[in-house]
């Protein structure tokens, strides 16, 4: 799977989760899935449905992280992100 290394992952916020519950969300941003535990994304640039399902996907078949080994898939944005996008230099 191509990832961008400079790229950072954050789990979302207790705000972000809650308003994903309520059914508010960016439906433009850019989500990206990654290991909770150790941070090794798995995949980026998704629209929030579809990185949900990625996240199932990955616990139905049981892939664990290949830097930890954890089966602890997490959705986020990259750390500098409030949207999911970050700005190139």
């Amino acid at each position: 799977m191509i990832v961008n290394d400079n790229i950072r992952p954050r789990a979302l916020t207790a705000q972000e989760l809650e308003d994903r519950r309520r059914g508010v969300f960016d439906s433009y941003a850019n989500y990206l899935v990654f290991c909770g535990k150790c941070g090794r994304m798995r995949k980026t640039n998704m629209y929030v449905m579809r990185a949900e399902a990625y996240i199932d996907e990955l616990k139905e078949k049981g892939k664990a992280c290949p830097g930890c080994g954890a089966m602890d898939w997490t959705l986020g944005y990259p750390e500098n992100s409030a949207s999911g996008f970050v700005y190139y230099k």
